[in-house]
């Protein structure tokens, strides 16, 4: 488990710099991380179908200029994990995955305070790095550059064993605690998921032009939810 943790570190501290600060080639998208973390923590198929719905959720929540969207990277680290390890303890029913897509929100929540943090810190470090230009430092963009690259990879380290141990927690511990009535209540939940995903990407596209994709895309990620259900 420690090695799982070791490797999930590093996982997370590549996807956080790839979401903002460096590469930016769509590593730290769900429908990435998740499939990801399910196979440092042995079930890709249960993080795969985590990651399919995450992606669905927040695929028109970018971060775009000062915009701030909820961290979907985070709600990745902790779905793949969590549902990894519920896959081999109590099984992955239809109750226990939307009990961790709807805890995934709240850890998308909770990066996103994390991330505005780090944007601050990182705005001190430019504020720091003019001020040694005005000094006569010529090496100050380059120190600049490497102490904003190296703030965002600890953090995304940081974030990603704290995800990452609180889906292992919540599999291991909280899920087995919940009855056979929870697991089935929780479990009417889960089209409802999908279905609000599919509405935030509907609402943002021309209906006109774009609903050939849409359904067609639509369809692929329903399929995809489906056929990874059935691998676990």
């Amino acid at each position: 488990m420690a090695w799982s943790f070791l490797l999930a570190a590093a996982w997370g501290g590549i996807c956080y710099l790839d979401r903002t600060a460096a590469f930016q080639v769509m590593l730290h998208r769900p429908l990435v991380v998740a499939p990801v973390m399910g196979a440092i923590f042995g079930n890709f198929a249960a993080g795969a179908q985590v990651g399919a719905v995450l992606e669905l959720l927040y695929i028109v929540r970018l971060p775009v200029g000062a915009s701030i969207p909820p961290d979907d990277t985070g709600a990745a680290m902790f779905g793949g994990a969590a549902a990894a390890a519920a896959s081999s303890s109590i099984g992955l029913d239809p109750g226990s995955f939307t009990a961790i897509l709807l805890l995934s929100v709240l850890c998308a929540e909770l990066g996103k305070y994390a991330d505005r943090l780090v944007r601050r810190m990182n705005g001190r470090i430019a504020h720091l790095t003019v001020e040694r230009l005005e000094k006569g430092d010529s090496r100050a963009v380059e120190n600049g550059l490497m102490a904003g690259l190296v703030l965002f990879g600890v953090f995304g380290v940081a974030l990603t064993l704290l995800f990452s141990g609180l889906g292992i927690f919540l599999a291991t511990f909280l899920l087995p605690r919940f009855g056979p009535e929870s697991h089935f209540q929780f479990g009417i939940l889960l089209p409802a998921i999908p279905l609000l995903g599919a509405a935030a990407v509907f609402s943002c596209s021309r209906t006109d032009r774009t609903s050939p994709v849409f359904y067609l895309t639509m369809g692929c990620v329903f399929s995809a939810i489906f056929f990874f259900r059935w691998l676990v």
